[in-house]
C-alpha cells in the first residue's frame, strides 16, 4: 500500500510537471500490481482528458467511481468528460452526486454552474457559484463564471463587478481579462473593452477569444476596418469556430457589404446548424436586403436555440415592422420585455409602432429610450434637463439631435417653449441655423460648432412632445412656422420668368447615411413618367453631383439650379415660388409642409412613424398630401397615381392662367 502510495505522489509531481508520458507508465504500474487501485484509475482518466480522448477518460474515471464510490472528486472529473462530450445533463447529475458527498466541494460548484449555464439556466448557474464564493472566498474562477451568468441574465453591472473581482484576484490570467471585456461590452464601455481585450493579448498573445473580443470592441466604436483586421486575425488561428463567422458577419453588416455578411454567417451555420448567433446575424442581414419573411425565419431559428434572448425577440419585431405588421411587431416587444424589462431597444423599436399606430402618449414617453438603445446622446447634457415646468425667465438651450427635417418639423415647439417664460436658444445644425433663426419665440440661433451659450436648462427638441404633451393634431403652432424671406423669393420669381405651365419642385434623393434611405430614396428614372406629364416645368430641389448626374442623364425634362439652393433659405425662396413640391421622404418635404407650401410626399411601404398607418393627409402638416407604396419597393404604385394627378392638376392650372391671359 504505501508502495502505491508513493508511486502515485510521485506520478503526480511529474504529470504537475508536464512529464505526462512517466506519469502514466508510473499510474500502470499501480494497476498492475492492484487493479482496484481508484486513485490511479482517476489519474489516468485526467490524463486522458487533458489529452481530448474522452472515450478512455470516460472509461477510466468509471472504473475510479466503480471501486471508489464515496469520492466526490469522481464525480467531479466524471461530470467534466461528460461535459466534453456535450452530455450537458449527465454531467449536472455527476456534479450533483459530489455535491450530496461535499456540500462545500468548490470544484464541483463552478463545474455545476457551468453545466446549468450551458443550458440557459442562468439562474440557477448564479447559485451555484454563490456558493462556491461562500465556500471559498478567493476563487477567482467562480466570480468570473458568475459574472458570465449574470451578463447572459441581463444583470451587466453585477456581471462587471464579478468580472472585475476575478481579476483582481489573478491579474495574471488573459481569461479573465477576456470576461471582463465581454462584460465592459454590455455596458457599451467600447473603449475600456479594447484595453482588457489588449491586455488579454498581451498576458496571450494571439489568444483567439480575446482577438474575438478586440474586434467586437473596435466594432462598437464604428472602427470597422481594425473591428474586421482583428476578426481575421482569430479567424486565421480558429476557421473552424462558428462564432468568429458570426462576428465577422457582424462587421460586415455594419459595412453594408451584405453579400459578404451573409457568406460569412452560412458558413458559420455549415460549421454549427442552428447556432443561434449566426441564424441572428443572418436574419439582420436579410432583413438589410428586404428578405423580410427569410429573415423572420432565421430569428425564429434562434429563438427556438434561445427562446429568453430578448435582442432577437426585437430583430423579429422589426422585421414586422418593415412588413407593416405593427400589431406583431409589438406581440415581439412584449415578448421580449417580459424577459428583460430594461432592454432599450425594444422599448425605443416599441416606440415606434405606438407611434405609427397614433398612440403618441405611450410612444413619446417610450421614444425617451433612444438614449439608451444608442448607447450615447448627440449632445451630453451640461444643465439640467427641462421638466415642462414654468421657466420663470429662465434660458432654455433647445438641441437638434438627429436629421435636417426632424429639426424643421420639432422646431414648432420653440413658440410654447418660449411662452413658459423664458428665453430660447435653439442650438441646430448649420445648414438650418438661419431658417431657424425666424422662428416665433427663438431669441438666439447657436450650431454646435459655436462657443457654448449661457442658459438654465436644456432639451432635446424631439423630446418636446412628451414634455410639453402634445400629440401631432395638438400642435401649438399652426403652419406656416417657417417663413421665407421676401427678397429671395422676388429673385426666384425673377429667376423663374414668366410662364404658363405648373412648376413642380422634385426631391428624390434623402441622405445616404440614413439607415433607412435604402427604401425611402429612389433614383430619377424611376421616376420617368412624371417627365411625361404635358404642362409641367420640373424642378430639382438638391444640390451635388449625384443628383446633377441624374439629372443630366434624364434627358431634359427636369432643370437643375447646380448651387443656387445650396442654402435653404434659397430652397425656400425657390419653393415659395412653385405650385407644387413633390418629395421622398426627407428634409424637402419638411420645409414644405413647414412653409405652409402644397407638398406630396412619397413614402416606401413601411413609412417612418411620423406618417402614420394608412393616412392621405398628415396632421404635421395640413399642406401636405401621402402617397404610398403599395408592396416594398413598388415605386411604380406610387409615380403611377402621382401623374395622374398632377396631370389634372396641370391641367386645371393651364386653364386658370389662359382665362387670365384672355
Amino acid at each position: 500500500m504505501k508502495v502505491a502510495v508513493k508511486s502515485l505522489e510521485r506520478g503526480l509531481r511529474l504529470q504537475q510537471a508536464g512529464r505526462v508520458a512517466e506519469a502514466e507508465s508510473l499510474y500502470g504500474e499501480v494497476l498492475e500490481r492492484n487493479p482496484a487501485n481508484a486513485d490511479a484509475w482517476h489519474l489516468l482518466g485526467r490524463i486522458a482528458l487533458d489529452r481530448g480522448d474522452l472515450p478512455s477518460a470516460a472509461a477510466r474515471v468509471l472504473q475510479a467511481v466503480r471501486h471508489r464510490p464515496d469520492i466526490p472528486g469522481f464525480y467531479n472529473t466524471l461530470g467534466e468528460v461528460l461535459a466534453a462530450q456535450g452530455r450537458i445533463r449527465d454531467a449536472t447529475l455527476c456534479y450533483q452526486q459530489a455535491l450530496q458527498l461535499e456540500p462545500a466541494f468548490t470544484a464541483a460548484l463552478v463545474n455545476l454552474g457551468n453545466a446549468l449555464q450551458a443550458e440557459g439556466r442562468y439562474g440557477q448557474a448564479a447559485v451555484a457559484y454563490w456558493k462556491a464564493i461562500q465556500a471559498q472566498p478567493d476563487c477567482p474562477e467562480a466570480f468570473s463564471n458568475l459574472g458570465n451568468a449574470l451578463r447572459a441574465d441581463g444583470r451587466h453591472e453585477e456581471a462587471l463587478d464579478c468580472c472585475l473581482e476575478a481579476v483582481r484576484l489573478r491579474p495574471g490570467s488573459a481569461a479573465f481579462a477576456v470576461n471582463l471585456a465581454a462584460g465592459l461590452m454590455q455596458l457599451r464601455r467600447f473603449a475600456e473593452a479594447e484595453q482588457q481585450a489588449r491586455r488579454a493579448l498581451a498576458l496571450h498573445p494571439g489568444l483567439v477569444e480575446a482577438l474575438s473580443n478586440l474586434s467586437m470592441a473596435l466594432k462598437g466604436q464604428q472602427r470597422y476596418e481594425e473591428a474586421e483586421a482583428a476578426c481575421r486575425a482569430a479567424l486565421e488561428r480558429a476557421p473552424q469556430a462558428a462564432h468568429l463567422h458570426s462576428n465577422l458577419a457582424s462587421v460586415l453588416l455594419d459595412q453594408k457589404r451584405l453579400g459578404d455578411a451573409e457568406a460569412a454567417c452560412r458558413r458559420s451555420l455549415e460549421l454549427r446548424p442552428g447556432h443561434p448567433e449566426a441564424a441572428n446575424s443572418l436574419g439582420a442581414v436579410l432583413r438589410a436586403q428586404g428578405r423580410f419573411e427569410d429573415a423572420a425565419e432565421q430569428f425564429a431559428f434562434a429563438l427556438a436555440a434561445q427562446p429568453d434572448r430578448a435582442e432577437t425577440w426585437t430583430n423579429l419585431g422589426t422585421v414586422r415592422q418593415a412588413q407593416n405588421r405593427h400589431d406583431e411587431a409589438l406581440a415581439c416587444f412584449a415578448e421580449a420585455l417580459t424577459r428583460q424589462p430594461q432592454h432599450a431597444k425594444s422599448r425605443f423599436c416599441r416606440s415606434m409602432s405606438l407611434l405609427t399606430q397614433g398612440d403618441f402618449a405611450r410612444g413619446f414617453a417610450e421614444y425617451e429610450w433612444r438614449w439608451e438603445a444608442a448607447g450615447c446622446r448627440p449632445r451630453v447634457p451640461s444643465k439640467a434637463v427641462w421638466d415642462g415646468a414654468a421657466l420663470d425667465g429662465r434660458t432654455i438651450l433647445l438641441y437638434a439631435e438627429q436629421g435636417l427635417g426632424d429639426t424643421i418639423q420639432f422646431i414648432r415647439y420653440a413658440p410654447e417653449v418660449a411662452a413658459r417664460g423664458g428665453r430660447v436658444i435653439v442650438e441646430a445644425q448649420a445648414a438650418v441655423a438661419a431658417i431657424v433663426a425666424g422662428v416665433a419665440g427663438v431669441a438666439a440661433v447657436v450650431t454646435p460648432e459655436s462657443e457654448p451659450p449661457s442658459f438654465d436648462v436644456e432639451a432635446a427638441l424631439l423630446s418636446l412632445p412628451h414634455i410639453l404633451g402634445r400629440t401631432p393634431g395638438a400642435a401649438p403652432g399652426e403652419t406656416p412656422y417657417l417663413k421665407a424671406d421676401r427678397a429671395r423669393i422676388g429673385h426666384w420669381r425673377q429667376a423663374l420668368g414668366s410662364g404658363r405651365r405648373l412648376r413642380v419642385g422634385l426631391a428624390w434623393l434623402g441622405n445616404p447615411l440614413n439607415e433607412s434611405d435604402r427604401a425611402r430614396s429612389t433614383d430619377l428614372t424611376a421616376l420617368q413618367a412624371l417627365g411625361g406629364v404635358p404642362g409641367v416645368e420640373w424642378h430639382s430641389l438638391h444640390v451635388g453631383a449625384k443628383a446633377r448626374g441624374q439629372v443630366e442623364q434624364a434627358g431634359g425634362w427636369i432643370r437643375d439650379w447646380g448651387e443656387e439652393t445650396a442654402d435653404l433659405r434659397d430652397l425656400a425662396g425657390l419653393m415659395g415660388c412653385l405650385d407644387l413640391i413633390v418629395s421622398v421622404d426627407t428634409m424637402p418635404a419638411h420645409l414644405a409642409g413647414a412653409l405652409g407650401r402644397p407638398v406630396w410626399t412619397m413614402l416606401p411601404f413601411a413609412a417612418d412613424w411620423r406618417w402614420l398607418l394608412a393616412r392621405e393627409d398628415s396632421p404635421w402638416y395640413p399642406s401636405m398630401r401621402l402617397f404610398r407604396q403599395t408592396a416594398p419597393g413598388d415605386w411604380d404604385s406610387v409615380v403611377g397615381p402621382l401623374a395622374e394627378k398632377i396631370s389634372w392638376l396641370a391641367a386645371q392650372e393651364f386653364r386658370q392662367r389662359d382665362d387670365e391671359h384672355n
